[in-house]
C-alpha cells in the first residue's frame, strides 16, 4: 500500500508540470526607454546677434534713424566695447522687440528735457536717442552716469537717462565725425551704434 501510494503522488506531481522541470517565473520586461526630446530650435531672437551681420558703413557721417513700433522697453546696461576697426556702443534693454533710433553728430552735447549741457570728452558728439522705451521701473539701469574709453574712437559716453519714450545717451568720439552704424537686436533687445575708427571698414 505504501508503495501504491508513493507512485500515485509522483504520477500527480508529473500532471501538474507538463514540461517535466520546473516553473520558472517569466522576466520582467523593463519598460521601453524614454526618448529624449530633440532641443527646441533656437528662436530668431536667441541667434539674432550672432548671426546677423550688421549693415555696412555709410561713407558719410549722416544722422540716421527708425522706428520702434510699440514697445515699452527698460534701459538695463549701457557698454563701450572696442573692436579692431571700431568702437561699439551698446545699450541694453529688458522687454520684448527692437529699440528703434535717432543717432546723429551734434555741435554741443545737450541733455533732452532740461536743456543742461554736459562737458563730454573727444571732439564730435554722437548724440543717440533709442525710441520705444519707458521710465520709471524697477530694472532700471543703475550704472555710472559716464563712461570712459580709452580707445582712438570713443572716448567717454554721457548716459542721460530716459525722457518721453527716448533714451538718450551721449557719445564723445575723438577726431574728426567718422561714420557710423546703427542697427538692433533682439535676445536681448539692444541698441547697437558703430564708430569707424581709422578708416576701418568694420568688417567682424
Amino acid at each position: 500500500m505504501a508503495l501504491l501510494a508513493l507512485t500515485l503522488v509522483a504520477l500527480l506531481a508529473g500532471c501538474g508540470n507538463e514540461g517535466g522541470s520546473d516553473p520558472v517565473s517569466a522576466p520582467t520586461q523593463s519598460p521601453p526607454p524614454q526618448s529624449t526630446p530633440a532641443s527646441t530650435p533656437p528662436t530668431e531672437s536667441e541667434t539674432d546677434g550672432a548671426t546677423r551681420r550688421p549693415p555696412a558703413f555709410p561713407q558719410h557721417p549722416r544722422s540716421q534713424t527708425a522706428d520702434s513700433g510699440r514697445t515699452s522697453l527698460v534701459l538695463t546696461d549701457v557698454r563701450v566695447v572696442e573692436h579692431e576697426r571700431f568702437d561699439r556702443v551698446v545699450l541694453t534693454f529688458s522687454g520684448k522687440g527692437r529699440p528703434g533710433w535717432s543717432v546723429g553728430y551734434v555741435d554741443t552735447a545737450t541733455l533732452e528735457g532740461s536743456g543742461d549741457e554736459v562737458r563730454l570728452g573727444g571732439d564730435a558728439i554722437l548724440d543717440i536717442y533709442a525710441s520705444g522705451t519707458t521710465w520709471p521701473a524697477p530694472d532700471y539701469y543703475d550704472g555710472p552716469r559716464r563712461l570712459r574709453a580709452e580707445s582712438g574712437g570713443v572716448t567717454e559716453v554721457y548716459v542721460a537717462g530716459t525722457f518721453e519714450g527716448s533714451t538718450q545717451v551721449l557719445a564723445g568720439i575723438d577726431g574728426d565725425r567718422a561714420p557710423f552704424r546703427v542697427f538692433a537686436r533682439t535676445g536681448p533687445s539692444r541698441l547697437v551704434v558703430d564708430v569707424r575708427v581709422d578708416g576701418g571698414d568694420g568688417v567682424e
